[in-house]
């Protein structure tokens, strides 16, 4: 994500390889070069590109907000920002680790009203944002 005005100042973002024009902002994260793969693009020379290393998404997010850098940063945590303008996300892209979240229990508990109810709750709220994030929300 970036400042609008950052994408403007190279004349607008039309593929990926165009944010390699731009300072990238945690160039080191493992996330870019993931994310630079799901692109199409393949081990791309970031430390040309580093502007800074602040290893905490709220940090990289009042960077890119100020117009220094391209950031990854998770959407629905900047929904607000996306939604006034503030921020672009120019791809819908998503890169996937592969890696996932699980809810474990005892087997013999899963009917318990409390274990249930938090199972029920947990994957309506998954669900809920799901749809909101796929529809750019």
């Amino acid at each position: 994500m970036m400042s609008p005005q950052l994408a403007e100042s190279i004349g607008g973002i039309r593929h990926p390889a165009d944010l390699l024009r731009l300072p990238i902002i945690g160039s080191s994260d493992p996330w870019w070069k993931i994310w630079f793969a799901e692109a199409g693009i393949d081990d791309p020379d970031l430390e040309t590109h580093r502007v800074n290393d602040f290893g905490e998404q709220d940090l990289d997010a009042s960077a890119a907000l100020s117009g220094q850098g391209v950031a990854i940063l998770t959407p629905l945590l900047y929904r607000d920002e996306l939604a006034s303008g503030r921020l672009i996300q120019p791809f819908s892209l998503r890169a996937r680790d592969g890696k996932g979240q699980w809810l474990i229990y005892p087997e013999n508990r899963r009917n318990v009203p409390k274990i249930r109810a938090f199972r029920q709750w947990i994957l309506k709220e998954l669900e809920s944002e799901g749809a909101r994030t796929e529809d750019g929300d």
